[in-house]
Protein backbone atom coordinates (compact mmCIF):
# COMPACT_ATOMS: atom_id res chain seq x y z
CA UNK A 1 0.00 0.00 0.00
CA UNK A 2 1.41 3.47 -0.87
CA UNK A 3 1.11 6.15 2.07
CA UNK A 4 2.75 8.69 -0.04
CA UNK A 5 1.18 11.70 -0.44
CA UNK A 6 0.18 12.43 -4.39
CA UNK A 7 1.72 15.77 -5.53
CA UNK A 8 -0.72 15.80 -8.27
CA UNK A 9 -3.90 15.45 -6.52
CA UNK A 10 -5.62 18.15 -4.39
CA UNK A 11 -5.52 17.56 -0.64
CA UNK A 12 -8.95 16.80 0.01
CA UNK A 13 -8.65 13.63 -2.52
CA UNK A 14 -5.23 12.57 -0.69
CA UNK A 15 -6.89 13.38 2.62
CA UNK A 16 -9.72 10.96 1.50
CA UNK A 17 -6.51 8.24 -0.03
CA UNK A 18 -4.71 8.13 3.89
CA UNK A 19 -8.68 7.31 4.98
CA UNK A 20 -9.55 4.48 2.68
CA UNK A 21 -5.96 3.38 3.34
CA UNK A 22 -6.71 3.33 6.86
CA UNK A 23 -9.92 1.26 6.22
CA UNK A 24 -8.57 -1.16 4.50
CA UNK A 25 -5.93 -1.77 7.50
CA UNK A 26 -8.45 -2.11 9.66
CA UNK A 27 -10.21 -4.92 7.53
CA UNK A 28 -6.44 -6.81 6.45
CA UNK A 29 -5.27 -7.14 9.79
CA UNK A 30 -6.45 -9.42 12.87
CA UNK A 31 -6.67 -6.49 15.57
CA UNK A 32 -8.17 -3.96 12.99
CA UNK A 33 -9.21 -1.27 15.07
CA UNK A 34 -5.76 -1.04 16.94
CA UNK A 35 -4.49 -1.15 13.67
CA UNK A 36 -5.70 1.33 12.39
CA UNK A 37 -4.76 3.48 15.64
CA UNK A 38 -0.94 2.44 15.22
CA UNK A 39 -1.22 3.49 11.91
CA UNK A 40 -2.68 7.06 12.46
CA UNK A 41 -0.77 7.52 15.44
CA UNK A 42 2.31 6.19 14.00
CA UNK A 43 2.44 8.75 11.39
CA UNK A 44 2.32 5.63 8.71
CA UNK A 45 0.50 7.73 6.26
CA UNK A 46 0.26 11.64 5.47
CA UNK A 47 -1.39 13.27 8.09
CA UNK A 48 -0.54 11.03 10.83
CA UNK A 49 0.43 12.20 14.73
CA UNK A 50 1.86 11.06 17.26
CA UNK A 51 -0.28 10.19 20.47
CA UNK A 52 -0.22 11.88 24.16
CA UNK A 53 -1.24 8.67 25.57
CA UNK A 54 0.45 5.32 25.44
CA UNK A 55 -0.87 2.91 22.69
CA UNK A 56 -1.41 -0.33 24.06
CA UNK A 57 -0.48 -3.34 22.00
CA UNK A 58 -2.04 -5.60 22.10
CA UNK A 59 -5.45 -3.94 23.77
CA UNK A 60 -7.52 -5.53 26.34
CA UNK A 61 -11.27 -5.56 25.89
CA UNK A 62 -13.94 -4.51 28.02
CA UNK A 63 -15.56 -7.78 28.22
CA UNK A 64 -12.53 -9.40 29.73
CA UNK A 65 -11.96 -7.30 32.38
CA UNK A 66 -12.97 -9.07 35.77
CA UNK A 67 -16.17 -6.71 36.40
CA UNK A 68 -18.08 -7.50 39.28
CA UNK A 69 -20.29 -4.87 39.92
CA UNK A 70 -22.16 -2.19 37.91
CA UNK A 71 -24.22 0.50 39.21
CA UNK A 72 -25.85 1.35 36.07
CA UNK A 73 -26.91 -2.09 35.18
CA UNK A 74 -26.46 -3.79 31.85
CA UNK A 75 -23.44 -2.28 29.28
CA UNK A 76 -25.76 -2.52 26.58
CA UNK A 77 -28.78 -0.77 27.65
CA UNK A 78 -26.40 1.52 28.92
CA UNK A 79 -24.94 5.68 27.90
CA UNK A 80 -21.66 4.08 27.89
CA UNK A 81 -22.54 1.35 24.70
CA UNK A 82 -21.09 2.20 21.45
CA UNK A 83 -19.35 5.38 22.73
CA UNK A 84 -15.58 6.54 23.20
CA UNK A 85 -15.41 6.32 26.96
CA UNK A 86 -12.54 7.29 29.07
CA UNK A 87 -11.84 4.77 32.33
CA UNK A 88 -10.43 6.38 35.77
CA UNK A 89 -9.24 3.28 37.45
CA UNK A 90 -8.65 3.43 40.81
CA UNK A 91 -7.38 1.52 43.20
CA UNK A 92 -10.17 2.28 46.10
CA UNK A 93 -13.25 1.61 46.91
CA UNK A 94 -13.94 5.76 47.58
CA UNK A 95 -12.90 8.85 45.55
CA UNK A 96 -10.02 10.20 47.24
CA UNK A 97 -8.64 14.09 46.17
CA UNK A 98 -7.09 12.77 43.18
CA UNK A 99 -9.53 11.10 42.18
CA UNK A 100 -11.79 13.62 42.09
CA UNK A 101 -8.88 15.88 40.56
CA UNK A 102 -8.92 13.64 37.39
CA UNK A 103 -12.63 13.29 37.89
CA UNK A 104 -12.63 17.12 37.13
CA UNK A 105 -10.09 16.45 34.42
CA UNK A 106 -12.58 14.28 32.24
CA UNK A 107 -15.72 16.15 32.97
CA UNK A 108 -13.78 19.38 31.12
CA UNK A 109 -12.21 17.30 28.27
CA UNK A 110 -16.02 15.58 27.79
CA UNK A 111 -17.43 19.40 27.38
CA UNK A 112 -14.75 20.64 25.38
CA UNK A 113 -15.36 18.20 22.75
CA UNK A 114 -18.09 20.32 21.67
CA UNK A 115 -19.99 18.54 18.81
CA UNK A 116 -18.58 15.29 19.68
CA UNK A 117 -19.87 14.97 23.40
CA UNK A 118 -22.49 12.73 21.96
CA UNK A 119 -20.10 10.30 20.99
CA UNK A 120 -17.92 10.35 24.83
CA UNK A 121 -18.67 9.65 28.00
CA UNK A 122 -16.55 8.70 30.93
CA UNK A 123 -16.58 6.23 34.09
CA UNK A 124 -15.70 5.45 37.45
CA UNK A 125 -13.86 2.27 37.85
CA UNK A 126 -13.46 1.32 41.98
CA UNK A 127 -11.97 -1.91 43.11
CA UNK A 128 -14.40 -4.38 45.34
CA UNK A 129 -14.60 -3.50 48.59
CA UNK A 130 -17.48 -2.07 50.06
CA UNK A 131 -18.06 1.56 48.24
CA UNK A 132 -17.55 4.56 49.75
CA UNK A 133 -18.90 7.63 48.03
CA UNK A 134 -21.10 9.94 49.66
CA UNK A 135 -23.10 13.18 48.49
CA UNK A 136 -22.97 13.58 45.21
CA UNK A 137 -21.18 10.98 44.46
CA UNK A 138 -22.98 8.44 45.14
CA UNK A 139 -24.91 9.59 42.02
CA UNK A 140 -22.06 8.85 39.26
CA UNK A 141 -22.20 5.69 37.81
CA UNK A 142 -19.37 3.04 38.67
CA UNK A 143 -18.25 0.01 37.70
CA UNK A 144 -16.65 -2.42 40.26
CA UNK A 145 -13.78 -4.56 39.62
CA UNK A 146 -11.69 -7.29 40.56
CA UNK A 147 -8.47 -5.55 41.57
CA UNK A 148 -5.50 -7.71 43.12
CA UNK A 149 -1.38 -6.35 43.31
CA UNK A 150 -2.64 -3.24 41.66
CA UNK A 151 -4.17 -4.53 38.72
CA UNK A 152 -7.73 -5.44 37.10
CA UNK A 153 -7.89 -9.31 36.71
CA UNK A 154 -8.40 -9.91 32.75
CA UNK A 155 -9.56 -13.40 31.67
CA UNK A 156 -9.92 -13.59 27.69
CA UNK A 157 -9.92 -15.94 25.07
CA UNK A 158 -9.61 -13.45 22.12
CA UNK A 159 -7.23 -14.08 19.64
CA UNK A 160 -5.48 -10.89 19.17
CA UNK A 161 -6.03 -9.31 23.45
CA UNK A 162 -4.22 -9.11 26.27
CA UNK A 163 -4.25 -11.57 28.85
CA UNK A 164 -2.10 -9.72 30.93
CA UNK A 165 -3.63 -7.81 34.56
CA UNK A 166 -4.76 -3.97 33.96
CA UNK A 167 -3.06 -1.46 35.78
CA UNK A 168 -5.41 0.59 38.18
CA UNK A 169 -4.58 4.20 38.84
CA UNK A 170 -4.49 5.41 35.27
CA UNK A 171 -6.90 6.87 32.73
CA UNK A 172 -7.71 4.73 29.86
CA UNK A 173 -9.84 5.16 26.44
CA UNK A 174 -11.82 2.95 25.04
CA UNK A 175 -13.88 2.68 21.31
CA UNK A 176 -17.15 1.62 21.26
CA UNK A 177 -16.46 -1.87 20.09
CA UNK A 178 -14.98 -2.56 23.18
CA UNK A 179 -10.70 -2.38 22.71
CA UNK A 180 -9.13 -0.24 25.30
CA UNK A 181 -6.18 0.80 23.28
CA UNK A 182 -4.46 4.14 24.65
CA UNK A 183 -3.43 4.88 28.78
CA UNK A 184 -2.75 7.85 30.54
CA UNK A 185 -1.13 8.56 33.97
CA UNK A 186 -3.09 10.43 36.58
CA UNK A 187 -2.55 14.23 37.16
CA UNK A 188 -1.42 15.22 40.69
CA UNK A 189 -3.26 18.83 40.78
CA UNK A 190 -6.17 21.00 38.70
CA UNK A 191 -3.37 22.91 37.74
CA UNK A 192 -2.43 20.41 35.33
CA UNK A 193 -6.18 19.75 34.08
CA UNK A 194 -5.80 22.21 31.11
CA UNK A 195 -2.76 20.72 29.25
CA UNK A 196 -3.75 17.29 30.49
CA UNK A 197 -7.18 18.04 29.05
CA UNK A 198 -6.08 19.59 25.90
CA UNK A 199 -3.98 16.73 25.34
CA UNK A 200 -6.96 13.41 26.11
CA UNK A 201 -9.19 15.61 23.39
CA UNK A 202 -6.44 16.06 20.97
CA UNK A 203 -6.29 12.14 20.56
CA UNK A 204 -9.78 11.23 20.52
CA UNK A 205 -10.86 14.51 18.40
CA UNK A 206 -7.81 13.16 16.09
CA UNK A 207 -9.16 9.23 16.43
CA UNK A 208 -12.61 10.50 15.51
CA UNK A 209 -11.76 11.90 12.48
CA UNK A 210 -10.37 8.98 10.93
CA UNK A 211 -11.96 6.27 12.04
CA UNK A 212 -15.09 7.05 13.56
CA UNK A 213 -17.20 3.72 14.96
CA UNK A 214 -19.00 5.12 17.37
CA UNK A 215 -22.88 4.31 17.50
CA UNK A 216 -25.45 6.61 15.15
CA UNK A 217 -27.85 9.16 17.18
Amino acid sequence: MDFNEDTKQTPQVNQSKNRLTLIALAVVFVAPVLTAYLAYFGGWFQGGSKSHGEIIDPPWHIDDLQITHRSFGDWVSSPYMGKWNWLLVINDSKCDEKCQINWFLLQQTHLGLAKNTDKNNFLLVLNNNPIDLAGDWQKVDFMQADIQQNSIQVASQREGYSTSPLAANHIYLVDPLGNIFMRYPLIDSKQEAPLKSKDLRSDLSRVLRFLDVSKKQ
